[in-house]
């Protein structure tokens, strides 16, 4: 075992910081943009939380952007050349936040509309807007070339489960060649033509298999339409195919609107849909689908999105906003898009604990504008709950109920949510638990789909990927039983070997500063820097993981976790202090371990094998002293370990 200095980071860190101190600010008035967020918050007397990562930001002519009569100009001034903002959360506290481009301010939407509504003050420069807005947005969106390459395969459809007025039958389409998109059919069980609404899935807990988006299909089918949940990209079946990781790109934005045509185009095949009664509904997410769907295909007669629709908010995942569709025309947002389906049926639910708390005095009078240039005021509706929250609630789900129980003639007297047969999610599959059902030609990887997207810009999704199927892997040697443990355990090691990841990525070497390692004397090496800029990484990432290990795992099985962060390292340089030490004291092996599990756990938050074996080297060193204390002659017990190896390596080579 050779011996090795170590890097003694308190001592690297207190070098740099000296360095940082000793920097000449001639004629930039430089300081960090930590020390200067703190002098705001003493200066006007205001709280200021982080949601941002402010180490080694220095902010140029630093005193000369604060105004001392306005704490929001100061920290606008501050914060922008670092393309971050302020969200105002009381009188005095403010949060400081990653720029969003897709999340603005209901002030913002105030003027947007206002802006949007001096382009057409008739209805004739309104229908200019819309066919403007209507070929561009399929543009920025990137729809068509990916609709022009779609198979058009027979649907794969389970068999029918028959339940009180209704039915369900899982189905499976292949979109492109090898990707399926999969969801259930729920039909009412009497003969004739029915309405049809398509239901795009919310990012809500559980996806389209939890309970309040089965009692909402369940009890549309039995009032007399046929209902379609499926799949968001990247959930459910959709994720054993491409990953979890998947939906959060631009890509998902693209293949859920395809979803959502591939899906009409088949539903509108069959005999028993009217095709006169078509609508669309979602909560959240899907009410973002349902408004670009809405936009796409004019098949649709009635909308009706759930706990989305804002001028000032794009939708918060990039399966949303991932894709510059509101930069058609101009600059556009939701608002004005769902205003496209004027005259037709439109109902707006919202509620005063979200992004749609503005839709009553903003959105809704905006809309109802847009459809009195058709003389339609009446056919759009906001039905609000200024006490509730985000959610696909009892109270938001009767207000869907009603509103297409009178525009497509539904039987009111089958509204009655308890009759739904509430099914478990394996019910619902239609690719078996594990995607053991899939074809053979399925895809099983997003990168197996590069062909239809520029790969490199997906090359962060590629690695979060990769990351997601170690996590899941190292989850999946726990053999837990509990399905919330597993998923708690997946995104828990996920978020934090991302977390690790993008530090490193974002805080390279050259951030710090050259200097002398005061424990060699000589220059700081690439690795060195790369391990003080490293360990500046806030602690409340890792204590976030190893608090959320411990939640559900005993202590072994979060040592286990940590053994596969470290590759085994506290067991196989364990069995070498035994190697070498034959007599090691039980004393001696426990403070030994001890110290092994000491470097085990500070080395998961580090991004390479050069790193890791750096930190077990400062441990090492301190292991061979406590020996040396301990009485023991270390350097005489290696030499005479490293000879021993020799001389078997010497006997093994002539026995050949």
């Amino acid at each position: 075992m050779k011996k090795n200095a170590g890097i003694g980071l308190l001592l690297l860190v207190a070098t740099i910081t000296v360095c940082h101190a000793q920097q000449v600010y001639e004629n930039r008035f430089e300081r960090p943009l930590s020390d200067v967020l703190k002098d705001i918050s003493v200066r006007f007397d205001v709280s200021v939380s982080y949601d941002i990562d402010t180490a080694g930001l220095v902010l140029p002519y630093a005193d000369f952007r604060i105004r001392p009569y306005s704490v929001e100009e100061s920290l606008t001034n501050v914060l922008a050349p670092f393309d971050y903002k302020f969200i105002k959360q009381g009188d005095r506290h403010y949060k400081l936040k990653s720029y969003e481009y897709a999340r603005r301010t209901p002030e913002d939407g105030e003027k947007m509309l206002a802006y949007l509504s001096s382009l057409y003050p008739d209805k004739e420069r309104w229908e200019q807007r819309k066919k403007c807005l209507q070929r561009e947005v399929r543009d920025n969106l990137g729809i068509d070339p990916l609709l022009a390459k779609r198979v058009h395969s027979k649907p794969i459809l389970s068999k029918t489960r028959k339940f009180d007025g209704y039915s369900v039958q899982n189905f499976a389409l292949e979109t492109l060649p090898g990707l399926y998109v999969a969801g259930s059919i729920y039909a009412p069980l009497s003969k004739g033509k029915h309405a049809l609404i398509i239901s795009p899935n919310g990012h809500f807990a559980d996806g389209r298999y939890r309970e309040d988006q089965q009692l909402r299909m369940g009890t549309l089918a039995r009032m007399g339409a046929i209902t379609v949940s499926y799949d968001l990209f990247g959930w459910g079946e959709s994720a054993q195919q491409v990953g979890n990781a998947s939906h959060r790109s631009s890509a998902a934005h693209i293949i859920q609107a395809m979803n959502g045509i591939t899906i009409l185009d088949y539903m509108l095949t069959r005999e028993d849909v009217d095709r006169e009664r078509v609508g669309a509904t979602g909560g959240s997410g899907g009410g973002s689908q349902a408004i670009l769907l809405s936009v796409l295909d004019e098949r649709y007669k009635a909308v009706a999105p759930v706990v989305m629709l804002a001028s000032h908010f794009d939708g918060g995942c990039p399966c949303e906003s991932g894709m510059p569709v509101t930069l058609s025309c101009g600059g556009t947002n939701n608002a004005e898009l769902i205003a496209m389906f004027a005259p037709r049926p439109l109902l707006v639910v919202s509620d005063g604990k979200d992004w749609t708390a503005s839709v009553p005095a903003l959105e809704y009078p905006y809309l109802q504008n847009i459809y009195a240039f058709y003389d339609a005021a009446e056919n759009v509706q906001n039905v609000h709950f200024p006490e509730e929250g985000h959610d696909f609630g009892i109270n938001k789900r009767k207000a869907v109920y009603d509103f297409f129980a009178a525009v497509f003639s539904l039987d009111r007297s089958m509204l009655n949510e308890s009759n739904v047969r509430i099914e478990p999610e394996d019910e619902l599959k239609i690719f078996g638990k594990e995607g053991e059902l899939y074809p053979e030609h399925a895809i099983r990887s997003f990168e197996q789909l590069s062909e239809y997207f520029n790969k490199g810009l997906y090359a962060d999704l590629l690695s979060d990927l990769s990351i997601e199927k170690k996590a899941a892997g190292w989850v999946a040697s726990l053999g837990l039983q509990r399905k919330e443990d597993v998923s708690h355990l997946n995104t828990l090691i996920y978020n934090h070997l991302r977390a690790v990841r993008d530090w490193h990525n974002n805080h390279p070497f050259t951030t710090v500063p050259e200097g002398i390692n005061p424990t060699t004397g000589q220059p700081l090496s690439k690795l060195d820097r790369e391990m003080i800029a490293d360990s500046a990484m806030p602690g409340e990432v890792h204590e976030k993981l190893m608090s959320g290990l411990r939640r559900v795992l005993s202590e072994q099985q979060v040592e286990a976790v940590l053994d596969k962060y470290t590759v085994g390292k506290v067991d196989f340089t364990m069995r070498g202090y035994k190697a070498i030490v034959s007599d090691l004291t039980p004393e001696e092996e426990a403070t030994i371990l001890s110290y092994l599990k000491q470097a085990r756990e500070q080395a998961i938050d580090y991004k390479n094998m050069n790193q890791i074996s750096a930190i077990f080297e400062i441990y090492k060193t301190k292991c061979e002293q406590y020996l040396i204390g301990n009485g023991r002659n270390w350097r005489q017990l290696y030499k005479d370990f490293v000879k021993k190896v020799n001389e078997e390596k010497k006997k093994k080579k002539n026995k050949k």
